[in-house]
C-alpha cells in the first residue's frame, strides 16, 4: 500500500525522488509515445516496502490528462524495465499514475520543466562513470587490479574475472593481492597469474580497486596517488568513505554481480572462465543465495552465468567441501571461544596469532566462521575479534534480517553492509575491545528494538 506525501520517510523520499528524476529523463528521451513528452512528472510517493510507486503528473501542453494517463499505463511496462536497468535498485517499484490536481500552475510547474531539462541534459552529455571507465582502459597501456585486504569470495572472483575480460580486450592487467589467495579459491582460472609484490618503480596509468569500501581497507603495498595513475573503484557497499577518480557503485548482492552487467553495458567480451570467477563472487557473498542481498536479479545474473559457462559444483565443491585439515583445527579452536549475551541475541568470537600458530592455518581460514555465532538460535549480532600483530583489533560484524551492524560498525569507524561489516580498534586489549563492543551492541540492539516498536505503533 502507498502512503501518502506527508508521511514519507527520509529514505522513501530518497528512492520518490530518484523514481522521478529517471521516468521524466525517459518520457523526454527514449519513450516511443511522443505524446508522453507533455508530461511532467511532479512528485513519487514510494510504499514502506519501496516495491510500489504513485507516479502524480500533470499535462504541460493542454493534452488530456485522461489520455495522457491510458498513455502512461500502457507505457508502465516499458518505464519499469528500463528504470529497473539504470537505477539498479533492489525491487524495481510497480508504477501507477495519478494526475496532480494540487499542483499549483505556474511557477511551481516552470520549475519543473526546468530541472527535468538540465537533469536530461546533463545525462545526456556528460560523461558516466561507466563510459570514463571505458575510456580510460582502451587508453591505458599499464593497467592495476586489486581489491581490499585479506579477500574473500567476492573479492578475489571480481579480481579475476575482471582481470579475464581485460584479457580479452587485449589487455595485461596486473592482478595484486598481497595477502595472497585462500586456498577455497584457488580452483579459479587466472589464480596463478597474481602476484603478491609489486616492483617499487612501477608506475601505472589507471588501478581499478575492486569491493573495497573505505581506505583502511586498502591491501598493503597500494601504490601511492603518484604511481596509481587514475583510479577507479567498483564497489558495492552502501556505507562507504569517499576516494576514487571514477566510482562506479551499486546496491547488488556482489561486485561480482556487478562486474557482469557493466561488461554487458559496455559490450566487453565475457568467456566461460570470467564467468566462473563471477558466479563464485555472487555465491560466495550471499552465502549460497541465503543473505538477504540476494534478490531476483541475483538469480537472473547466475543463471546467465551458468549459460555463459559457470559449473556450479565446481564452486560449491571448493567453497564448502575442499577445506584443508588446519583450517578445520582452527574452527574448532575459534568454536570453544564463542561467548553469548545475557539475553542471547549477541554473539562473539575471537582468533589471536598464537591460535594460527599452534593450528597452522592463516587469516584467510577464518573466512566464515563469523557465522558460526549468527547460526545460534536467537542471535541477532554476531562479532568476530581477530587480534593483528601490530596489535590492533580487527572486529567482523555479522547480522541476521534487518539489524544494519554498517551502522554498528561506524561507531567505530568502520563500515560496509546492512548485514556484513567490520571495523578496527586501535590501543585496546583484546578483553576491552570484547566488552566495548558487547556494550555498544547491546544498546544497538536495545535502541533499535524501541525504533521497530515505536514504528509500527
Amino acid at each position: 500500500m502507498v502512503g501518502n506525501r506527508k508521511t514519507q520517510t527520509r529514505r522513501q523520499q530518497r528512492v520518490g525522488e530518484s523514481v522521478r528524476a529517471e521516468i521524466s529523463r525517459l518520457l523526454n528521451t527514449v519513450a516511443s509515445d511522443k505524446q508522453l513528452a507533455w508530461v511532467t512528472i511532479t512528485d513519487v510517493v514510494m510504499s514502506p516496502d519501496l516495491r510500489h510507486a504513485r507516479v502524480f503528473f500533470v499535462s504541460t501542453k493542454g493534452g488530456d490528462p485522461s489520455i495522457l494517463h491510458d498513455n502512461l499505463k500502457r507505457s508502465a511496462s516499458f518505464l519499469q524495465r528500463e528504470m529497473g536497468q539504470s537505477l539498479e535498485l533492489r525491487f524495481t517499484p510497480v508504477l501507477a499514475f495519478q494526475f496532480d490536481e494540487s499542483l499549483d500552475r505556474g511557477y511551481k510547474i516552470d520549475e519543473l520543466i526546468s530541472q527535468t531539462s538540465s537533469e536530461t541534459a546533463m545525462k545526456s552529455k556528460k560523461e558516466t562513470p561507466e563510459e570514463s571507465l571505458a575510456r580510460f582502459v582502451t587508453q591505458s597501456d599499464k593497467i592495476l587490479l586489486c581489491a581490499h585486504a585479506n579477500p574473500d569470495g567476492d573479492a578475489i572472483g571480481s579480481l579475476l574475472g575482471l582481470g579475464r575480460i581485460f584479457h580479452l580486450l587485449g589487455k595485461e592487467p596486473v592482478l595484486y593481492c598481497p595477502d595472497g589467495i585462500p586456498g577455497t579459491l584457488l580452483f579459479l582460472p587466472g589464480s596463478k597469474n597474481v602476484v603478491s609484490e609489486l616492483n617499487v618503480d612501477d608506475e601505472f596509468d589507471l588501478t581499478v580497486l575492486l569491493d573495497t569500501a573505505d581506505e583502511s581497507l586498502l591491501p598493503r603495498g597500494f601504490p601511492s596517488p603518484q604511481k596509481r595513475g587514475t583510479l577507479a573503484v567498483i564497489d558495492h557497499h552502501m556505507t562507504h568513505g569517499e576516494m576514487g577518480d571514477i566510482v562506479i557503485r551499486r546496491e547488488v548482492s556482489a561486485v561480482g554481480e556487478l562486474l557482469f552487467h557493466l561488461t554487458k553495458e559496455l559490450v566487453w567480451p565475457i568467456d566461460g572462465e570470467a564467468a566462473q570467477c563471477f558466479y563464485t563472487s555472487i555465491v560466495s557473498d550471499t552465502g549460497s543465495f541465503r543473505y538477504t542481498s540476494t534478490t531476483p536479479a541475483t538469480h537472473h545474473t547466475a543463471a546467465e552465468l551458468i549459460t555463459i559457462g559457470a559449473d556450479p559444483w565446481k564452486s560449491a565443491t571448493a567453497l564448502y567441501e575442499s577445506y584443508p585439515a588446519r583450517r578445520q583445527h582452527l574452527l574448532a579452536a575459534v568454536a570453544g571461544t564463542l561467548r553469548l549475551s545475557d539475553d542471547g541475541r549477541y554473539a562473539y568470537l575471537y582468533c589471536t596469532p598464537k591460535m594460527l600458530e599452534q593450528t597452522g592455518a592463516a587469516k584467510a581460514d577464518l573466512d566464515g566462521m563469523i557465522n558460526l555465532g549468527r547460526s545460534v538460535g536467537g542471535v541477532e549480532i554476531s562479532a568476530m575479534f581477530r587480534l593483528e600483530p601490530e596489535g590492533h583489533i580487527k572486529v567482523s560484524f555479522r547480522s541476521k534480517g534487518q539489524v544494519d551492524v554498517a551502522d554498528l560498525a561506524a561507531q567505530f569507524g568502520g563500515g560496509g553492509h546492512r548485514n556484513a561489516s567490520g571495523a578496527t580498534l586501535h590501543e585496546v586489549s583484546m578483553e576491552e575491545a570484547m566488552n566495548v563492543v558487547r556494550d555498544a551492541a547491546r544498546d544497538f540492539l536495545d535502541r533499535s528494538s524501541a525504533f521497530d516498536s515505536n514504528d509500527s505503533n
